[in-house]
């Protein structure tokens, strides 16, 4: 009996358990990641085999789940190849349908792209491509649009990837002509970095950033020193999100040749007889000047001229320095740092070194530190019961206590049942079975006539039939349970 109620309730147990239906086979792994986070948004229950490459989900909501995939655009590009059409040639087919089926096929491939960036749930591309014009002037230029769904979760650099890919993927499309938005319709590229507009979202996901780090290492910090809930740190930051560019041109004292000419002049001149003067008084009486080098000896006269030049070109020493101040400099910090009021004053004031030493606080910048002492909360035994008891179902656990309690009933009855059957007496044998035993008629037992002694030799007859009919009841009980049946229905 105890081995039928086990059955019966590992039975139970199997019936009762949820029967899971394939919902698609052949996905991606990282598109895997961004069905589980559809269907858990739903609430529908799935789970994922054959190496991630498989989800099921209950029988009773597959439709559900279909729902749930169509309506995040997940549904209908898995497992299809955006280019498949043009695997089919047809002759009625024109230049312009051909140029649209691509631009289709284009856009289906890369939203299919940016889906197995972690964090992006689903993705719509738009492009607009340029026409093929005479003039190069007059040709317009390539630009898309994105619509990310779970953007909002992105950082600036998985953000740029996106932006580079799009661009990547399209002739002529340059990153700057591409435009990101997230699903609440803010705008995530270009950013200013970018040199366009929208960087105060930028600034704020900045500093948040930059606190939540410095945050996670003090608390760090306090927890291996004092313990867990002993102190709690929070960092405020003010960054400087801006990029600057720096030109700057420094002279030397001394400057330096860059070119050097030299001109050499040479005159040799030998006497031929005394010099012709001109007519008149005042050139004979003036006396002619004499070169160096030059001789006086009437005929014989000669004069030697030598003249050098050397021009030099100097140029100014300087120096052209251009750089780019990378964003991200500290404009201010401001700390918070909150300790239980069991921890000593002097232990207190260690902390407060050690915390501004962490964050590289700096009072002439403006930063500051608040240092309060007080009364932790004291943790309870509730919430201290936390592990994998937490995520079981007591409803389940109701339901199978509740078919432990009847099975232990069942067994209670019937171990009482069968106790109170060991006390009664044995069952008196029936009216027809003394008949037969005492060959006596049916009206002398109801008139109380004693039962005759039979002889010997009926005795022996009798008890020989009574042989034979057992062993026909041990050879072949079928045929006796045939006759009883027969005995039964006349």
């Amino acid at each position: 009996m105890l081995g039928v109620l086990i059955t019966l309730y590992f039975l139970y147990s199997y019936a009762g358990k949820t029967s899971y239906s394939t919902l698609a086979t052949g996905l991606d792994p990282a598109q895997t990641s961004n069905w589980e986070k559809t269907l858990s948004s739903a609430g529908i229950a799935y789970k994922v085999s054959t190496g991630g490459t498989e989800v099921d989900v209950p029988a009773s909501q597959i439709s559900n789940a279909r729902i749930a995939l169509a309506s995040k655009g997940m549904l209908s590009a898995s497992g299809t190849d955006p280019f498949q059409s043009f695997n089919k040639s047809s002759l009625g087919t024109t230049d312009f349908q051909q140029q649209v089926q691509y631009q289709q096929a284009l856009q289906n491939e890369i939203a299919s792209t940016i889906e197995q960036i972690q964090g992006v749930n689903s993705a719509t591309v738009a492009l607009v491509m340029p026409q093929d014009t005479l003039f190069a002037d007059q040709a317009s230029k390539a630009s898309a649009s994105v619509l990310v769904n779970g953007g909002s979760s992105l950082d600036s650099g998985t953000v740029a990837g996106i932006a580079h890919l799009v661009s990547s993927a399209v002739k002529g499309l340059d990153s700057q002509n591409v435009t990101i938005t997230d699903e609440t319709g803010a705008l995530l590229w270009p950013n200013g970095s970018t040199g366009g507009a929208g960087n105060a979202s930028s600034k704020l996901q900045a500093d948040n950033l930059y606190a939540s780090q410095l945050t996670s290492q003090i608390n760090a910090l306090l927890a291996s020193t004092l313990g867990p809930n002993k102190a709690l740190a929070q960092v405020h930051a003010d960054l400087n999100v801006d990029q600057t560019t720096m030109d700057k041109v420094t002279y030397a004292k001394k400057g330096v040749p860059l070119t050097t000419q030299t001109q050499n002049e040479t005159l040799n001149n030998k006497g031929g007889g005394s010099a012709q003067l001109p007519a008149g008084t005042t050139s004979n009486t003036t006396t002619t000047p004499s070169y160096a080098g030059a001789t006086s000896g009437g005929a014989n006269s000669s004069s030697n001229y030598k003249n050098t030049t050397a021009t030099t070109t100097y140029g100014v020493d300087k120096t052209i320095q251009h750089s780019v101040v990378a964003p991200g400099t500290v404009n201010k910090l401001d700390v918070a740092l909150m300790v239980d009021q069991s921890v000593p004053a002097a232990q207190v004031a260690s902390l407060q070194k050690s915390v501004a030493s962490l964050v590289g606080l700096n009072t002439t910048r403006g930063d500051t530190m608040a240092v309060t002492r007080l009364a932790f909360a004291k943790t309870t035994a509730t919430t201290a019961k936390t592990g994998p008891l937490a995520s079981i179902n007591p409803i389940s656990i109701a339901k199978d206590a509740g078919v432990g309690l009847l099975a232990l009933i069942f067994l209670f009855m019937m171990r009482r049942a069968l106790k109170r059957r060991e006390g009664e007496s044995s069952v008196p044998s029936p009216t027809w079975l003394r008949e037969l035993e005492g060959g006596i008629t049916v009206a002398q037992l109801e008139a109380g006539q004693p039962v005759p002694q039979l002889p010997a030799a009926v005795i022996e007859r009798r008890n020989a039939v009574r042989e034979q009919v057992e062993e026909i009841a041990n050879n072949s009980p079928e045929a006796i349970a045939a006759q009883v049946a027969q005995w039964m229905k006349e």
